[in-house]
Formats: structure tokens, C-alpha cells, sequence
């Protein structure tokens, strides 16, 4: 995907002291959240990482959301929140307030494939991600399939190729 283009970019290391990718999905379990961006932000030290996720399992949220704010604070962070679902603005707003403890310049991406979480998750317009035109889509697949004038020579796969596009 285009976020895991932009956070895996070498130029992110330099930008930022701390990349986290979660995937929050269907379920939005706040303490699961707190206890998977602490499990991310650990990951850059592996020696240790291990060791707090066995441990975030067994604190209760007060000391969840305070090992999270201590992690976070003075950080220039990314985080990623990949493939959001839920639109309760109440739970979004109770995350948001754990996070805002970074330093300036901290990012938080949001991928969701629903038009009604975006404009309520931030200060920044989303950007829809549009999908191909068929004619740019059949190019693709015609350069993936084909060596470069070959098509010709098989006629009979263009039409399936272009069955499966229209697909």
C-alpha cells in the first residue's frame, strides 16, 4: 500500500526518532490499541521488546495509558493506524489524548477504507486513493503478461486478459 511505501522510505528513519505501523481492523478495543502501539514502539529494541509485551498484558489501562504516554513523550514519532473501521468519535477523541504527547512534528497516517472516519480523525484533508481507468489498468496488465510487442502473438490471450480486467 502507499502508506507502507512512505513509512518503510529510508528518508522516515531521519525524519523521525520513532516509527510505530498498528493495525486496528474491526475491533476497537482501546487497551488492545494502547498495548499494541507500546508493542510497536518497543519493536526497535528487540532485546527488550519481548520482555514489555509479555509485561503490557498484565497492567490495568491507567498503567497502560501512562507507560504509552511515557513512551511517546518528547518523541518525534510516526504513527501509522492501518485499516481503521470504527467511526465512534468518543473512543477516537480517548486515543487521540493519549497520543498528542509526542514532539512537534509528530505524524499519524490513517488508512480506512470508509469516507467517514477520515475528516473525523484530523486536521488534515484525506486523500483518496482512486482507482485505475480500465484503459491504464488493461496497460498493466498488458506489460505484466506480455513481453514488449507480444500481445499480438497471442491474440486469444488478450481477450481473456481483458475479460479479467473488466472483472
Amino acid at each position: 500500500t502507499l502508506a507502507k511505501l512512505v513509512f518503510n522510505d529510508k528518508r522516515m528513519d531521519d525524519l523521525f526518532q520513532l516509527k510505530m505501523w498498528v493495525c486496528i481492523s474491526d475491533d476497537f478495543d482501546i487497551r488492545q490499541i494502547i498495548i499494541k502501539i507500546i508493542n510497536s514502539a518497543s519493536a526497535s529494541a528487540p532485546t527488550i521488546a519481548l520482555a514489555h509485551q509479555e509485561n503490557n498484558k498484565n497492567f490495568d489501562i491507567e498503567q497502560l495509558q501512562s507507560r504509552l504516554r511515557h513512551r511517546l513523550s518528547g518523541q518525534k514519532y510516526l504513527l501509522v493506524l492501518d485499516d481503521i473501521w470504527n467511526d465512534n468519535r468518543a473512543k477516537w477523541t480517548e486515543l487521540k489524548d493519549l497520543i498528542k504527547v509526542g514532539a512537534i512534528g509528530s505524524k499519524i497516517l490513517v488508512t480506512t477504507r470508509s469516507n467517514s472516519i477520515a475528516p473525523m480523525m484530523g486536521t488534515v484533508p484525506s486523500y483518496v486513493l482512486e482507482g485505475l481507468s480500465m484503459e491504464n489498468c488493461y496497460s498493466l496488465f498488458n506489460k505484466r503478461a506480455f513481453k514488449e510487442g507480444e500481445e499480438k502473438k497471442y491474440s486469444n490471450l488478450v481477450e481473456i486478459g481483458k475479460e479479467i480486467v473488466n472483472k
